[in-house]
Order: C-alpha cells, then structure tokens, then sequence
C-alpha cells in the first residue's frame, strides 16, 4: 500500500474515532459518512482505475456524499456539517468540469479530487473540538 495512502486512512481513522467518541449524533454520522465514501471511492476507483476523464463510479460516490452531508447538515445543530459540505461540494463540481473538459490531465484530476479529503477531515475534528469545549463551558 502507498505511503501516503496509509497516511489518509490512519488519519481518517484517528479522526472518525474522535468524532464519534466526543461528537454526538453528528460526529458518529458524520464519521460513517466519510469511512463509507472512502470504501466507496476505492470500490469505484478499482472499477474504473483510469483517471483520464469522468469517473462515473467515483462521481456518484461524491454525490452520494454530497447528500449524506446535506442531510447532516439539516438534521444537525452544529457548523461544521456545513463547512464540510463547502468542500464536497467543490469536489463534486470537479467532477462536473470533466464532463465540458474531457481531456483532462489524469495526474490534475486526481490531485483535485483526492486534495478535499484532508480539509473535511480537518473540519469535522475541530468542529467536534470547538463544540466539546462549548458545552464543557457551559456545564452539559
């Protein structure tokens, strides 16, 4: 396995169980979410392991994505579903270019693609941090 590929899902780990230990409902949904996209995505990239245009494997493991996170986002009282959501949306719109530019670099369309997973992670850890904090000042 790549080195850096162990790096992500050491990391996805490390961050899911924190989510889901110190964030609720929102922090264990929202780790399922991103651990079943990331099965998902190899899943869809085994399928289809070119990345020279549209991966329409990969392009509905973000969409479906997209609306977990949507749903997560509705159904939850914290901000950081949200910010989240800012970045899969990105992702999936990188999905939509290759569909109007067909001749897409491969090595561009990856580093895209694969570039948002490290900024949601990040998103969900702090805001679970920053919502732990609140309601420890608060007294909840």
């Amino acid at each position: 396995m790549d080195t850096i590929l162990l790096a992500f899902y050491s990391a996805l780990l490390l961050c899911a169980a924190y989510a889901s230990k110190n964030g609720g409902r929102t922090g264990k949904a929202g780790s399922a979410i991103f651990i079943v996209a990331s099965i998902s995505t190899v899943a869809a990239v085994r399928m289809s392991p070119s990345w020279a245009g549209t991966s329409l494997g990969l392009f509905a493991v973000d969409a479906g994505c997209l609306f977990a996170l949507v749903m997560l986002a509705l159904a939850s009282n914290r901000f950081w579903p949200i910010w989240a959501l800012g970045f899969q949306i990105v992702a999936v719109a990188t999905h939509l270019a290759t569909l109007f530019i067909p001749d897409v670099v491969p090595k561009s369309f990856q580093a895209l693609l694969s570039f948002w997973a490290i900024p949601i992670l990040w998103v969900m850890v702090t805001g679970t941090h920053k919502d732990r904090q609140y309601e420890l000042s608060i007294g909840r």
